[in-house]
């Protein structure tokens, strides 16, 4: 009689393991951290005035930023490295590809340029850049990186 419910105590912790993993989700359906996404940001000089559009972003950690020239060149991007989140400097710098300075992109001159920033192990807080040349015109912007 035991051996029987021996026996019997295994098939039913079998049954109830089986039970369980069929229960769980699809390695397909399991929540996976969200693939980095590119957002983009317009740099503008028309009658609407110098500005970057949006003036505001919000992006996750890992993230990249496309700025693409639309009008009004010359235009570049600038952090101000005392506006940006402690020990921010050094991954951001890695993320600027083609720096003419400390968190310096170069300048655009065509419509349709493109400079791309990626947010890659930067830490979360708010990163406050300008263009040069329009700086004293209002071209100032803020990424919120979450």
């Amino acid at each position: 009689m035991i051996g029987t419910h021996g026996a019997l105590w295994s098939a039913l912790a079998a049954a109830a393991i089986l039970a369980a993993a069929l229960r769980e989700a699809p390695a397909a359906e399991r929540a996976l951290p969200a693939a980095p996404k590119t957002v983009d940001v317009q740099m503008l000089g028309d009658a609407g005035g110098y500005r970057y559009a949006p003036a505001t972003v919000t992006i996750q950690r890992g993230d990249k930023v496309r700025f693409t020239l639309v009008s009004g060149p010359p235009h570049n991007v600038v952090f101000w490295a005392d506006s940006i989140p402690k020990g921010a400097a050094a991954p951001l710098a890695k993320g600027m590809p083609q720096t003419v300075d400390k968190l310096t992109s170069p300048y655009y001159l065509k419509t349709g340029d493109t400079y791309v920033v990626s947010f890659d192990g930067v830490p979360a807080g708010t990163y406050k850049y300008y263009c040069t040349p329009h700086l004293l015109l209002g071209m100032k912007a803020t990424i919120v990186v979450k």
